[in-house]
């Protein structure tokens, strides 16, 4: 799923994935490899396929070039049952000249929520295990999962990270969700020029503390578009991460979908659509690397199709989007409600009722109202569908939250205020500015409903229970939970999360009958 070379990278891969030797359970439980003094695997990480019920992704990371990198699969109580070779593959650092060794196994033929054990393991060197569960079938099930962005390395000593991101990571494992989505801002190692593949390294051995055990599936934000790294600065992002497939040409990985239960699941890429020029500076040319509109419309039609084919289905109820850049902020150091993102992705998200829009970038916590289209005569302010904070109908509008308070080492918690006590104003972002400019305008802020201002609290992370009913046509809801957390210590490394925002998401499931699924535009694409 790499993208093709370009100037700034080299990428290499050689494929023997999905080639399966089926050997004598009983050898493969007790004959041990050969230990010498090889580098073992690390980095190790989940990531689904394009079903998540039957496909998943092993990926890890090796300090050097390794002989026959290759993964044991099996259960608690079949013990292992077969080895599968791995696929390899590479990039250079386009600054710093270093080359990245990784490896992948794409699992399929995997039984739904089912529990696996695997070793991930090279010639001459101890293996490494973890455990996964399979997703669901698709239809009505129970499940769980968490999310944030803006996470960084877990160790202050890169740029943007703090110990916090250890202590994130987890809090994740904690909450023992099923998968996590990261929206965006991961390693920050765009901030440590000289050592980006080191930042990188760190980030992806931190995560693997739960990422090893369950997936994580991330949207690129600002911070991956990294000078050296090809042509959109994602050659790092692509080489570490192997994700569903969007069946474009040059844009797999960039955004992609997944559903779980019936729950379907949108990471998109705000790169592509965000006016803000906020990435990176190539050093070769002293100029920003700035790739809004790189896929002349793919992403939007992609979107479109994928829309438009769940809501004319019966299988998916709820629709969550997972994304870096957003719509509305009301920070005082806010990116700015970006209007790329108001033109071009809310009108889609209006059309199809998506019902839950996950996002990071400015780095608090932040809740609006359910919102549907926009209020006349305003910058594309997206207009209040209904002020009620407990118990929330998403088919009449979207929600949509900040969760950029993962790790990194600025955090925010401050945000705009009214001299009078009353609507909170904010930042909006119109058009492109110089690299890293303020936002240009303001608006208030009458979409803002929920605010973490207790800068005590920096960090945190949200929890979501996803209940699909019991009844065709009949309620399903999801409860969501934020956590905030004191910042982590040397003598608190894991500080306990606290309860700070909790509400519910309620539709119709749309099993029922056909007057249940509310009043949907779709159109042709």
């Amino acid at each position: 799923m790499a993208p093709n070379p370009s100037r700034r990278t080299v990428i290499r891969s050689t494929a023997v994935a999905g080639s399966l030797a089926a050997l004598p359970a009983s050898t493969l439980l007790w004959s041990q490899p050969a230990v010498a003094d090889a580098p073992g695997p690390e980095q190790v990480h989940l990531s689904y396929g394009n079903e998540p019920a039957r496909e998943m992704t092993v990926s890890w990371a090796t300090a050097g070039t390794v002989r026959r990198p290759r993964l044991r699969l099996g259960t608690a109580q079949e013990g292992f049952g077969r080895v599968v070779s791995a696929e390899t593959r590479t990039y250079v650092d386009g600054l710093n000249k270093v080359e990245t060794y990784t490896h992948r196994v794409r699992l399929h033929g995997l039984r739904p929520d089912t529990a696996y054990v695997y070793e991930v393991s090279h010639d001459g060197a101890t293996p490494k295990r973890g455990t996964f569960r399979t997703a669901p079938e698709r239809g009505r099930v129970p499940f769980r999962f968490t999310s944030f962005g803006d996470l960084g390395t877990g160790s202050a000593a890169f740029s943007k990270s703090s110990i916090h991101g250890a202590a994130a990571v987890r809090h994740v494992e904690q909450f023992n969700p099923l998968f996590h989505l990261l929206n965006g801002d991961l390693a920050y190692a765009n901030n440590n020029t000289s050592r980006q593949p080191q930042a990188w390294d760190a980030f992806m051995n931190n995560m693997s503390v739960s990422a090893a055990n369950r997936p994580w599936m991330p949207a690129p934000g600002n911070h991956e578009v990294e000078a050296g790294g090809g042509e959109l600065g994602y050659a790092s992002y692509h080489t570490r991460f192997d994700l569903p497939d969007n069946h474009t040409r040059d844009y797999c990985g960039n955004w992609y979908s997944f559903q779980v239960g019936s729950v379907l699941f949108l990471s998109i890429d705000g790169n592509d659509l965000a006016v803000e020029d906020d990435a990176s500076i190539d050093p070769a040319t002293g100029q920003s690397i700035y790739i809004s509109g790189y896929s002349e419309g793919a992403q939007l039609r992609w979107l479109e199709r994928t829309l438009a084919r769940a809501r004319a289905g019966r299988e998916v109820d709820w629709i969550v989007a997972s994304m870096h850049q957003f719509a509305m902020s009301s920070s005082a150091a806010s990116h700015g409600g970006d209007l790329g993102i108001r033109e071009q992705l809310l009108p889609v998200f209006d059309r199809y009722q998506v019902d839950l829009v996950l996002c990071g970038h400015d780095h608090d916590y932040e809740r609006t109202y359910a919102v549907r289209g926009t209020d006349p005569g305003s910058l594309l302010r997206p207009a209040v569908a209904s002020d009620e904070l407990r118990d929330i109908d998403t088919s009449q509008g979207t929600v949509h939250l900040i969760l950029g308070g993962g790790g990194t080492a600025s955090h925010d918690d401050t945000f705009l205020s009214d001299p009078a006590g009353g609507v909170p104003d904010a930042f909006v972002r119109t058009q492109r500015l110089t690299f890293k400019a303020d936002p240009d305008a303001k608006e208030k802020a009458t979409w803002s409903a929920v605010r973490d201002p207790d800068t005590a609290f920096p960090y945190g992370v949200a929890v979501f229970d996803v209940d699909p009913g019991h009844l065709s046509g009949g309620r399903t809801t999801i409860t969501v939970s934020y956590y905030h957390t004191p910042a982590a210590t040397p003598a608190v490394p894991v500080p306990t999360p606290v309860l700070f925002d909790r509400f519910t998401l309620h539709r119709l499931r749309r099993d029922g009958h056909p007057s249940h699924h509310g009043d949907l535009v779709t159109t042709n694409v």
